[in-house]
C-alpha cells in the first residue's frame, strides 16, 4: 500500500462517546478528595457522581456504577472458597476410586466441613451488610 492509503485508525472508545461538550470547574485538593470518597462511597465515577448532582432527577442516561472494593474482595473469597472446594471433591474422589483409606479422613473433614460452613455464614452475613449499604 501507498502513503495514501493506508488504512484508517480504529477510534477508541473514548472518541465514540456522544457528551462532547465539557464543564470545567476549580476546586482545591481537599474538595477533589472528597468528591471522590463521596463518589466512590456511591460506586459512580466523579463524572457521573456530578452529573447525578448537578441534574438529579432530570439525567436522561444510567450512570454505570462501579463495583465497591468491599464487593470485589467478597467476589474473590466466594471464588477462592468454590476453587478449594472444587480441590477437595477432587483428593475425596481419588481417594475413594484408589480405595486408599486414612484413619485421620473422617475427623480432617468434619474440621473442612465446619471451616466451610464459617466461610458461607461470613459470605451471607457480608453480602446482606453490603446490600444493606
Amino acid at each position: 500500500m501507498s502513503d495514501e492509503q493506508q488504512p484508517r485508525k480504529k477510534r477508541s472508545g473514548s472518541e465514540k462517546r456522544q457528551r462532547h461538550p465539557r464543564v470545567y470547574s476549580r476546586v482545591s485538593a481537599a474538595e477533589r478528595q472528597q468528591i471522590e470518597q463521596d463518589a466512590a462511597a456511591q460506586g459512580l465515577s466523579v463524572s457521573a457522581y456530578l452529573r447525578a448532582l448537578a441534574l438529579g432527577e432530570r439525567q436522561q442516561t444510567r450512570s454505570v456504577r462501579r463495583r465497591l472494593p468491599e464487593r470485589e474482595a467478597l467476589e474473590e473469597l466466594k471464588g477462592q472458597a468454590g476453587r478449594m472446594g472444587g480441590n477437595i471433591y477432587q483428593i475425596l474422589r481419588r481417594l475413594n476410586v484408589s480405595g486408599i483409606y486414612a484413619p485421620e479422613l473422617p475427623d480432617t473433614l468434619r474440621e473442612l466441613s465446619k471451616a466451610a460452613q464459617g466461610v458461607t455464614e461470613f459470605i451471607a452475613t457480608a453480602s446482606a451488610a453490603l446490600k444493606g449499604a
